[in-house]
């Protein structure tokens, strides 16, 4: 199975074949040559919550289709978790923190 990019996924133009130009411009997550490979993706197209979350507010758009309301909710976050096994682990990570409230 191939794994593919956030901007594959949300098909919103802005990934590395994207010029940059125009009305929707290049997103932050497609140029963060430093997370290249994470998840299998290519620059931070599967770790992209993580850096759209680090951005100054309205620097990311992701389609409304996938993301709801914020990236910890997003259709396609939840894809990568499952695909790469995580979602076990930040189960019992969420159920670990609630638990450390009480």
């Amino acid at each position: 199975m191939k794994k593919i990019n956030c901007w594959e996924f949300m098909k919103c133009g802005k990934g590395l074949s994207s010029n940059g130009k125009g009305k929707c411009g290049r997103c932050p997550v497609a140029d963060q040559i430093m997370a290249d490979g994470s998840n299998g993706g290519k620059n931070g197209g599967r770790i992209c919550w993580i850096i759209a979350e680090s951005c100054d507010e309205g620097e990311v758009k992701c389609s409304d289709v996938y993301r709801k309301s914020s990236c910890f909710s997003c259709e396609f976050r939840f894809k990568v978790m499952v695909e790469e096994g995580m979602l076990n682990v930040c189960n019992a990570t969420g159920s670990y923190l609630e638990l450390s409230r009480l």
